[in-house]
């Protein structure tokens, strides 16, 4: 079972408070001492071995270790920390600070060369006690700030970064994909337990997973209709995918049916996702229900947590309504099986690995989470059979730049005035939203 990558949300952030407070204040009672780099590290470097033994993330890797364009100060698992002499770095970002970024930058570079890291999650910090640099290696370029002042606010950022890169898996639609596509034995056997739970299902006409599937067909049949989507030759692609996990389509009605398991699997995937992350970053404070907990309940606690999940209950728990109140897609509670059971336990196991910090720390790796997944999971052939077509994000943003420039470009610091009476006022309508053009994903 997958142990919680680091303190769950309540004990994390207020340990991050904590901390930062701490650090704050010990650099205060010894900067007017005028420390030399090593005095700046033998203080800290301590403080942050702590940070990490409290916080349940990996402590100090490495220290003083050597990579091929020189020897970093400080390792930890995915993040470097660099020291400097107290004075070192400014804020105009004059030749000693750019050469300090320069020189982080080397170590991280050679750090995913040396781990030949595809997902390169990497992060590191200059730090001289007055002023912290930070730095982040996202697919092989640099996102860069400029120094800003070592206050508890930047230091929080500061723990904030190394608990979120030393631990669990990084929230990504990439590593999503790896882990729950149909390839894996875990969802073949879940999406099995689906199909076979709701044959079973719908072998009652008058029960309620019958009359769910009834609604989720009515609702679809205005946009899909499978007997087309599926006739013909169209079926023989949707049967080569479907075969990976050990199913059978045999017509476009058992393609129906598949659908919607897919779909189940997808949108559970989806909610549990959201429990995820919100017990960890806010659960504590708001006594929300805890996600780790989940994954260790038995079996009457887990499905009537997972009720609680399908009306909405979890999150109203959260302080966030109407996020849910019961679907077609929580159907599967009414067919429960044992081998249902078994497939949501390893989908809960594998989620509980992930550190859903990488949804503030690195926010560009989680942009369009849920659609990159969605792309992920099902093949563009059957997509576009289902008449699934995307407008590539870059011509959506050019479209909308050019129908008001100001209003999805300016910076909202300087016109905040006339953002906000637009954003009131304006209404927008794409008529042409339904319109195949040529998907980018």
């Amino acid at each position: 079972m997958g142990k919680p990558s680091s303190a769950s949300s309540p004990a994390r952030d207020q340990l991050i408070r904590n901390w930062a407070r701490k650090l704050a204040q010990k650099l205060q009672s010894i900067l007017p001492n005028k420390p030399n780099e090593a005095d700046l590290r033998h203080t800290i470097e301590p403080m942050l071995d702590q940070f990490c033994l409290e916080a349940n993330v990996p402590p100090l890797s490495h220290a003083e270790y050597s990579y091929a364009s020189g020897i970093a100060d400080a390792v930890f698992s995915r993040f470097i920390f660099e020291y400097k002499r107290p004075g070192t770095l400014s804020p105009k970002f004059d030749l000693a600070t750019r050469s300090a970024l320069e020189q982080l930058q080397g170590y991280l570079r050679d750090k995913a060369s040396e781990e030949k890291r595809k997902d390169q999650r990497l992060a590191g910090v200059v730090f001289d006690g007055g002023y912290i640099l930070f730095t982040r290696l996202l697919a092989g370029k640099f996102t860069d700030s400029v120094p800003v002042p070592a206050n508890e606010q930047s230091l929080a950022r500061l723990l904030q970064w190394l608990s979120g890169t030393a631990s669990g898996h990084a929230l990504t639609s990439e590593k999503l994909s790896a882990d729950f596509s149909i390839d894996q034995p875990h969802t073949r056997e879940i999406l099995a337990a689906f199909c076979t739970a709701l044959d079973s299902g719908l072998a009652d006409k008058q029960g309620i997973v019958a009359k769910l599937f009834e609604q989720w067909k009515l609702f679809f049949s205005e946009s899909i209709d499978y007997s087309e989507a599926f006739g013909g030759r169209k079926l023989d692609p949707l049967k080569k995918w479907v075969a990976k996990a050990g199913i059978e389509v045999k017509s476009p009605e058992d393609a129906e049916r598949f659908f919607f398991a897919l779909h189940t699997y997808f949108a559970l995937l989806v909610k549990l996702l959201a429990w995820l992350a919100l017990s960890r970053h806010i659960g504590g404070r708001l006594g929300g229900p805890s996600f780790t907990q989940l994954v260790s309940a038995d079996s009457d606690t887990l499905r009537r947590k997972l009720h609680e999940m399908e009306d909405g209950g979890i999150f109203k728990a959260f302080g966030i309504s109407n996020l849910l109140e019961g679907d077609f897609f929580s159907w599967y509670l009414h067919a429960w099986t044992a081998d249902m059971e078994k497939g949501v336990r390893g989908m809960l196991e594998l989620l509980d690995r992930y550190d859903p910090s990488t949804l503030s720390i690195v926010p560009e790796e989680t942009r369009d989470l849920f659609k990159k997944l969605y792309h992920y999971l099902l093949p563009r052939e059957i997509r576009h059979n289902l008449g699934e077509y995307y407008t590539p994000d870059w011509l959506a943003q050019r479209l909308l730049n050019q129908l008001d420039n100001e209003y999805f470009t300016a910076d909202p610091t300087k016109a905040a005035a006339s953002l906000r009476k637009k954003l009131i006022t304006l209404r927008f309508l794409d008529p042409a939203c339904r319109l195949p053009y040529t998907e980018a994903a």
